[in-house]
């Protein structure tokens, strides 16, 4: 091994959508989240593949995802996450749908001048906070639509804050505050005669444990890539449910070995010291490659089947191990994982780094990581 690789396996992606189909009662549809490149996973792979595997939809988060989506074959719908206000005639024209938050979003679509109609989903904020109309002017946006040339309302949709959290499955929670929410605001436009085609709201974890959530399509993230939010968002699993599988393997190569004394420092700073005399062995890895700097002295890896911490300062492009428990035995261009189903999770690093598993999925599509794809024993290209 030459150069930090990651290896994504599809058979696993697969495994993944099963797990999620499965959950869902029959109707129901499934979009499956490839903002931010498939979460550090390659879109450009993965969103083929998931349409081949079935998914309905995908969403995205800007126009480039969505057009480079269509450019690489994928014919299913495609929303974009959040409100444009550039590239819209681009964006209508490759078929892709939009999100509509409030007056002036609508506007931008009016004014776009674009050939065709837009299909919108309307964005209800019921207690993210971050965007969407409020629940009491959500009637007043929808008749705006209904009176549009320029678009139709193809989906009323909202965003959980909570779901992966024990607040979720509190009936008193902000989770259930939300879906009453959501309720009673499409209970208020059919009412007044607005038709809603359809209704969604259910991300990774809803999907997962919240059936209440998920209306006519549920929009898994995370979860197709084989992780949950938190160890304690994975607790909250029913038995019966199957393990997702991560799709990710991170791995890097062992450039340098040596022997040091015990008081010896490693690294920037020398906040290590040896605590005995040990081996350090040096991994072709660093902040630059999007391992985060923060995991120095917190981080393990795995090397030859053993975890290993990851001592001193994490650099700009390499990182240190000690490999004491394995002296004599590690070698240059040894693999090491740093993340993937063999080796750490990104969970649990993210929960010693104070931080998300989102974060260290979405710096796996760093510029200088090789990135190969397999479907079991088989490599294919991407």
């Amino acid at each position: 091994m030459e150069e930090p690789t990651v290896t994504v396996d599809l058979a696993a992606l697969r495994h993944n959508l099963g797990v999620l189909r499965d959950r869902l009662r029959p109707g129901v549809r499934l979009m499956a989240a490839l903002k931010a490149d498939a979460y550090g996973h390659g879109a450009e792979v993965l969103g083929p593949a998931l349409e081949r595997a079935g998914a309905d939809a995908f969403g995205v988060a800007t126009a480039a995802e969505a057009l480079a989506l269509r450019a690489h074959g994928v014919t299913r719908p495609i929303l974009v996450l959040g409100p444009l206000r550039g590239c819209l005639r681009e964006v209508l024209a490759a078929d892709v749908e939009l999100t509509v938050t409030d007056t002036a979003s609508l506007t931008a679509i009016e004014t776009a001048g674009a050939a065709a109609s837009a299909r919108v989903h309307l964005k209800v904020d019921t207690g993210m906070g971050r965007l969407g109309a409020a629940p009491e002017q959500a009637l007043a946006l929808a008749q705006a639509l209904a009176r549009s040339r320029s678009a139709e309302l193809a989906a009323v949709w909202t965003h959980l804050a909570c779901a992966d959290e024990p607040d979720a499955l509190l009936p008193d929670g902000l989770t259930a505050r939300q879906l009453e929410r959501f309720e009673a605001t499409l209970a208020t436009l059919r009412r007044a005669g607005i038709e809603v085609p359809l209704a969604h709201a259910a991300n990774s974890a809803a999907t997962l444990w919240l059936p209440r959530a998920h209306y006519d399509l549920v929009r898994p993230g995370l979860a197709l890539y084989g992780h949950h939010a938190t160890p304690a968002a994975q607790a909250l699993l029913p038995a019966e449910v199957r393990a997702l599988r991560p799709v990710a393997t991170l791995r890097a190569p062992v450039t340098f070995v040596k022997r040091v004394a015990r008081g010896a420092s490693v690294s920037y700073g020398a906040t290590w010291r040896a605590p005995r005399d040990t081996e350090i062995a040096t991994v072709r890895l660093g902040y630059a490659d999007g391992y985060p700097r923060a995991a120095g002295n917190r981080a393990e890896a795995l090397v030859h089947g053993v975890r290993v911490p990851v001592v001193g300062r994490v650099c700009m492009d390499q990182l240190m191990l000690d490999v004491g428990a394995l002296a004599g035995s590690v070698a240059l261009g040894d693999a090491v994982t740093m993340l993937g189903p063999d080796g750490p999770s990104a969970a649990a690093l993210a929960a010693r780094l104070g931080t998300v598993s989102y974060e260290l999925l979405t710096n796996l599509n760093a510029p200088r990581l090789a990135r190969v794809y397999v479907d079991g024993p088989a490599a294919v290209s991407g």
